[in-house]
């Protein structure tokens, strides 16, 4: 369903850039005119072809196996040997053709969404943080895409929750109470800003609606493990 609603949606975005660029001086089709404005559909399904499903994964980008960090991406710039070197190569030819859409089209939502994950599958995490504000406001504060906003941005800031994460995180639990990521970076929030007991309540109870080896379960229960830590190196200093 979800590739079916981002078929039309491309469709739909190629059709209004075709109408919008100009004619050419002869009659009959324009190839041009198609070719260009084919772009947003091409690589817009080529780019979720080659890193996987658009739902927003359950857990942190930083725990996720299935993504490469910075130093992994900066390692294999330039080894061809890599056996990712030729998709990131073809992530990268398809970011390209997204970025000249945008140009044409900046109110394309899924060319913003498909820059943002394409950015970050290849280390480029601030295009990938601006891609994702961008795309985030086109959708009119979609709570899913505020949610995946600030867990990149998270992850751009090494962990820190500052406060546009904080709102986006507020904004995608108001929408969605029961939102397992969002939950887990609300108790990472409340850890963050000295709230231990509050956030031990909130992780705890994560933690109990998660089966046992969910990736996410592992950071929550790691993460309880650390403020119980503390607050026990706290009594013991008292």
């Amino acid at each position: 369903m979800i590739w079916v609603g981002l078929t039309v949606l491309a469709i739909l975005a190629a059709s209004a850039l075709y109408a919008s660029l100009p004619k050419a001086a002869t009659h009959g089709v324009d190839l041009r005119r198609m070719a260009f404005a084919g772009l947003p559909v091409v690589a817009a399904l080529g780019l979720y072809a080659i890193i996987g499903s658009p739902g927003l994964p359950s857990r942190p980008y930083a725990d996720r196996s299935g993504e490469r960090n910075l130093a992994a991406a900066a390692a294999v710039a330039g080894n061809a040997t890599d056996p990712d070197f030729q998709t990131d190569q073809q992530i990268q030819r398809l970011l390209n053709q997204i970025v000249v859409s945008l140009e044409v089209n900046p109110r394309n939502l899924q060319g913003w969404v498909a820059l943002a994950r394409g950015s970050l599958r290849l280390g480029n995490i601030e295009r990938a943080v601006a891609a994702f504000a961008q795309a985030y406001a086109l959708s009119g504060h979609n709570p899913l895409l505020a949610i995946e906003y600030a867990d990149t941005r998270i992850t751009a800031q090494e962990g820190e929750i500052d406060t546009t994460s904080r709102d986006l995180i507020l904004h995608a639990l108001g929408q969605m109470p029961n939102h397992l990521l969002a939950r887990y970076y609300y108790g990472m929030m409340l850890k963050q800003n000295e709230k231990p007991d509050q956030a031990l309540r909130v992780l705890r109870d994560l933690y109990r609606d998660l089966p046992v080896d969910d990736p996410l379960a592992n950071a929550a229960a790691s993460e309880i493990k650390a403020i119980q830590s503390k607050s026990k190196a706290g009594i013991n200093t008292e």
